[in-house]
């Protein structure tokens, strides 16, 4: 993950699938009108609409709505409705570690606000992010060391 700002906007990049994010820092509000409809109705997006401010020197923190509601809020599969509300909390601990708390609110879908995951970096000198290629063999041997590390009992090796 890389982050990088602008006086009005943060751009965060990541390596998988070269996906960016655009979030606004510039005061705006959260749309409230994506996925009605209407003259001036948004469409949902894939990262759906992000604002950001600082809590204090070491807190940023993000708010996005307007997420695609065909995609998942996490790998495990966690649902949501285009009116969910995502709350991620950059917390910079030390002048190499970063930790990202996610928080989701989906009054349509659940009962209450819950933790989507917490992460951490630790930021490497003169790191790079790779390019990301969507290569099947590729895919395979991710799958084989990542996905699955201690095989599928069901399948001889």
């Amino acid at each position: 993950m890389t982050v990088t700002t602008l006086p009005n906007r943060t751009f965060i990049l990541l390596q998988y699938m070269d996906l960016w994010r655009e979030v606004w820092t510039d005061g705006r509000t959260l749309p409230t009108n994506v996925g009605g409809r209407g003259r001036d109705a948004l469409d949902p997006k894939y990262n759906g609409y992000s604002v950001g401010r600082w809590e204090d020197d070491y807190t940023f923190v993000v708010d996005t709505t307007g997420l695609a509601p065909e995609t998942w809020a996490t790998k495990s599969g966690y649902p949501h409705s285009v009116e969910a509300h995502v709350q991620e909390r950059f917390h910079r601990s030390t002048k190499h570690d970063l930790s990202v708390t996610i928080t989701m609110d989906d009054p349509k879908l659940y009962t209450k606000p819950f933790l989507i995951g917490e992460t951490y970096f630790r930021w490497v000198p003169n790191q790079q992010i790779d390019d990301f290629t969507c290569i099947p063999s590729e895919q395979q041997r991710y799958l084989k060391e990542m996905g699955d590390p201690a095989g599928d009992p069901t399948v001889a090796r």
